[in-house]
């Protein structure tokens, strides 16, 4: 009897641990998809106008506004 209740032990503890780890690939997944939505949503495209290469800096930035 007692081999009985540990492999009834075992298999309950192994169901439980394969539940588990299933919701937590499910919570991982959805949770990087809501992660890239956002990043999606708050990240929108800039229209910089023109740029002009900065020497100093070595990076393009947006030219100057001239009054002329």
């Amino acid at each position: 009897m007692p081999p009985l209740m540990f492999l009834a032990v075992v298999g309950a503890a192994g169901i439980a641990g394969y539940r588990l780890l299933s919701s937590l690939a499910r919570y991982g997944q959805a949770a990087r998809k809501e992660e890239a939505r956002v990043r999606r949503a708050t990240a929108p495209v800039r229209d910089l106008g023109n740029l002009e290469w900065d020497e100093v800096a070595g990076v393009y930035r947006p030219r100057a506004q001239r009054d002329n």
